[in-house]
């Protein structure tokens, strides 16, 4: 999914994918406010710098910045869990609980190929879980993210391929040029 920012009455509209980081850091922003008609977060026109910033932070690019990405193959040697939390791998979902009997649901771009996400614990001590020797293949990871993301879990990562977004390159392209054009037109307002 790309990311998008739409401006309407001095409100930013906020589009991207589930990220519990994501999460944590816009609700950093004063009067960040969860949308659930239109699945997005709205937040003040001014905040739009800052949740660039987050964005690439969390995500590895930003609304205008272009997504390198690249597919990932991780075998899970031994179960992962996180304590009232998701489990999340180079920014992508691979287990969301929000009980011990919930089960887990699976984030965008995640495909397990073995094994298996699940939930556990106690009703008031409850986990996300990531099965052990679970292999999971991940796609759309973002190149920087992957490169700079270090992992405790027990695992074993393999480089699958990389892809650049060409429609992505050239839409880049369109808003620089845009953008290139409004900076001309306020040096010449000088």
């Amino acid at each position: 999914m790309n990311m998008k920012i739409k401006l309407k009455d001095g409100k930013a509209n906020v589009y991207t994918p589930y990220n519990p980081d994501f999460v944590k850091k816009i609700k950093g922003i004063g009067n960040a406010k969860w949308n659930s008609s239109e699945k997005c977060w709205v937040v003040p026109e001014t905040a739009i710098e800052a949740v660039r910033e987050i964005m690439d932070e969390v995500y590895g690019y930003s609304d205008i910045k272009e997504n390198e990405t690249v597919t990932l193959k991780v075998k899970f040697r031994e179960e992962v869990s996180e304590y009232r939390s998701d489990v999340v791998l180079f920014g992508k979902v691979l287990a969301h609980a929000y009980g011990r009997d919930s089960g887990a649901r699976i984030g965008d771009d995640v495909a397990y190929v073995s094994g298996g996400a699940t939930s556990g614990g106690s009703v008031k001590n409850w986990y996300s879980i990531v099965k052990e020797g679970s292999v999971v293949i991940l796609s759309n990871v973002n190149k920087l993210v992957y490169e700079k993301s270090e992992t405790e879990y027990n695992i074993t990562v393999e480089l699958l391929k990389t892809k650049v977004n060409k429609q992505g390159l050239l839409e880049e392209k369109e808003r620089l040029l845009k953008r290139i054009a409004e900076i001309e037109n306020i040096l010449q307002g000088d």
